[in-house]
């Protein structure tokens, strides 16, 4: 992982990618690195060196992918294909540049999203595991935390086994999606 950030620098560095291009590619790259040991089920590793809180809902294990609003979709398609060896995973745009198109890395996926304002992350979806179920999860989530205006969601283009999560918000506004590790995989 250590080389692929040193490569992202060297590229901002020389001017070759842009600081948002940067911010993408390293958020992917932390994304995806503990991916190829997903297999292994490991304890939870932290700096401190403390166990996670015994009152956690739930377990999160990924962070299953991120969804970004962009300028120009295909360009974000192309820029993330040859940065990262992307592939796409699922192509739901209604038009070139409204919808959003899902790519593969690893175990993982970024989604580039067009028409909806300017560039931004638009929201951050957390695999759990174990995946209680879209709406076991939100019952337990709207208990918990009933301002977060937790809802579920569920992809209407996706053909995968799992297409439906919880979508909510956190104390600061910001989307967070809770779904099984295999969300739209």
């Amino acid at each position: 992982m250590q080389e692929k950030i040193d490569t992202l620098l060297t590229a901002y560095d020389e001017k070759r990618i842009s600081r948002r291009q940067l911010i993408g590619a390293l958020l992917m790259v932390s994304a995806t690195g503990p991916l190829a040991d997903a297999g292994q089920q490991k304890p939870a590793v932290n700096l401190t060196g403390t166990p996670p809180p015994d009152n956690a809902l739930f377990r999160g294990r990924i962070v299953n992918h991120v969804t970004l609003r962009v300028k120009d979709v295909d360009d974000s398609r192309r820029f993330y294909q040859e940065l990262l060896g992307a592939s796409v995973l699922l192509d739901g745009r209604t038009s070139e540049q409204t919808g959003a198109i899902d790519l593969l890395i690893g175990e993982s996926f970024v989604t580039v999203s067009g028409g909806r304002g300017a560039a931004a992350i638009d929201h951050f979806a957390i695999g759990l595991d174990p995946w209680p179920g879209a709406d076991r999860a939100l019952e337990t989530v709207q208990r918990r935390f009933p301002k977060s205006e937790a809802r579920v969601s569920q992809n209407q283009f996706s053909k995968a086994a799992e297409v439906r999560s919880v979508m909510l918000k956190d104390p600061d506004g910001i989307n967070v999606q809770l779904g099984s590790v295999k969300y739209q995989l």
